[in-house]
């Protein structure tokens, strides 16, 4: 892991999925995240392994916003960040006095981001929304046909990364300059953004395709196998890659078709392909094709992914035990760097775990700590 955000704390009002998968990110790169959590907790709590995947390294204090000395601290917490996130509906910050008008009043380096379904302003600012209603409006499901709900949270993981980018750019631009800045993130904007090179094709053909660029092609699709399990062959363009296959499954009168004759005869080819690919297992098929030197790819079972060699010598998981002695298996950040440290991060706080730590180190007494917590303020786990 990088710790280029060392000297960092991150404020971070979130919940769910991708306002604490953005300071996660953050605090794998050093980060001090202090995750500020109502008094029954973070929603995503009630799943626990979804919750340890995207909340390790964080410091947990829980805050009752509701009531004004809740809010206090979280003015001293405004003092001593480097940056804020939430991940309210617009308005409702505002009315917890957790707006971005209230960290800048005390603190005008603050860098603020906040992660909305559609952004703080336009028509759909307060419409309710998830991630399968972001990939709908933003394009991406009409790509299929039918459309279909994938397996993956696209567009919470994914303004959760271009959140994390955001704030290091702002906080690399506060480095220059001083200044603190405010950042507005819509779900459906990411996209967009994702959508880019199918919107630039459309533009150019004029009239909207629910055929993705490459699905078009006969070779680059997923096949099933003679033990019922799949491959997927990702032959694109290429026409090396193309002729290395045929000569392997015995194609030799279409190893010289160019790419346009295979896409005009894309649902004979499909059909062959199909038939060839039921004579042999998964397995048999991914060591045939790789030793030719052809793209492809087994189609791992989640329980699978352990046995395969990539996976072996990258080494991607990792196991981190709890405060109270819970285990969740983590998946390390996909880079690899030389300066980077081999030290795990801390486990994914318990509820309310460093409660007294943080109001400690914000300046209050062990005895305010303690009235605040008889009285419902905050809540020490």
């Amino acid at each position: 892991m990088i710790s280029a955000l060392s000297d960092c704390t991150i404020v971070d009002l979130t919940s769910q999925l991708p306002g604490p998968y953005c300071s996660m990110l953050l605090a794998d790169m050093g980060a001090r995240v202090i995750k500020i959590e109502p008094p029954n907790g973070d929603p995503l709590r009630t799943f626990p392994p979804m919750f340890a995947s995207v909340n390790r390294g964080k410091q947990s204090i829980v805050i009752n916003l509701k009531e004004a000395g809740g809010r206090e601290i979280l003015t001293k917490l405004f003092e001593q960040a480097d940056a804020v996130l939430e991940g309210f509906r617009p308005g409702v910050a505002k009315r917890l006095g957790a707006d971005f008008e209230a960290a800048y009043a005390v603190n005008p380096a603050i860098i603020y981001c906040s992660i909305s379904g559609f952004g703080q302003e336009g028509p759909y600012r307060t419409r309710a929304g998830h991630d399968l209603n972001y990939l709908s409006i933003g394009g991406l499901l009409g790509q299929a046909t039918p459309p279909v709900a994938p397996p993956v949270l696209i567009s919470d993981l994914s303004s959760g990364l271009y959140a994390a980018l955001a704030i290091v750019a702002a906080l690399t631009h506060r480095m220059k300059t001083g200044e603190g800045q405010y950042i507005d993130l819509s779900m459906t904007d990411c996209i967009l953004s994702w959508m880019a090179p199918e919107i630039a094709r459309t533009d150019i053909e004029g009239h909207g395709n629910n055929q993705p660029l490459l699905n078009g092609l006969p070779h680059y699709d997923v096949f099933e196998t003679s033990d019922g399990l799949f491959i997927s062959l990702g032959i694109v363009y290429e026409t090396h890659f193309w002729q290395r296959f045929c000569d392997l499954a015995g194609l030799t009168d279409w190893r010289d078709w160019p790419t346009e004759k295979r896409m005009a005869q894309a649902q004979e080819i499909r059909g062959r392909l199909k038939y060839i690919f039921a004579t042999a297992t998964r397995d048999e098929w991914n060591h045939r094709l790789q030793g030719e030197d052809i793209p492809c790819g087994p189609i791992y079972g989640l329980d699978e992914l352990a046995d395969d060699p990539y996976i072996q010598h990258r080494d991607p998981f990792f196991d981190l035990t709890a405060s109270d002695g819970s285990q969740s298996r983590q998946v390390r950040p996909p880079y690899r760097s030389s300066q980077a440290a081999d030290d795990l991060p801390d486990p994914p706080p318990v509820l309310g775990e460093h409660t007294h730590s943080i109001l400690s180190e914000a300046g209050y007494s062990m005895d305010e700590i303690n009235y605040m917590v008889e009285r419902g303020v905050v809540e020490a786990g």
